[in-house]
């Protein structure tokens, strides 16, 4: 996570790689556009990155067995929120990089998305199971 919050990920170090790719597959836009397309990716990438985080360290906490998925989804996302305030703790203090509250508020909304999603998915096959049993 830190690595990507470095300063080679900064938004000036990944525009010769991302803008060319969304040049060739939108040759008619304009520089607003592929500007505009850039910061889109950027953001998708944090929430990408962060819901990963999220489903590893549900896996993580559910692997012992001990803790419920009520219990290992909360632990997950408080991991998660402060992964996400110690990279942009760490991004504040790069020159080519500044801290932004609207990230750390993305990261962990998808860190959420992600957890809630597991979550139902899990509580409703156990209860597809439990009315499989009573049938």
């Amino acid at each position: 996570m830190l690595t990507l919050g470095s300063a080679y990920f900064g938004a000036r170090e990944t525009q010769p790689w991302v803008v060319p790719v969304l040049r060739a597959l939108a040759p008619w836009a304009s520089r607003a556009d592929l500007r505009l397309g850039h910061a889109i990716v950027r953001k998708l990438a944090h929430a990408t990155e962060y819901g990963l985080l999220a489903l590893l360290w549900l896996r993580a906490m559910r692997a012992s067995g001990r803790a419920s998925v009520r219990t290992a989804a909360w632990g997950a996302l408080l991991i998660c929120i402060a992964c996400a305030f110690a990279d942009e703790a760490h991004q504040s203090t790069l020159l080519n990089r500044s801290g932004s509250a609207a990230d750390l508020v993305l990261d962990s909304v998808a860190a959420l998305t992600v957890l809630t999603i597991l979550r139902t998915r899990t509580e409703g096959a156990r209860v597809l199971e439990a009315a499989g049993e009573v049938a």
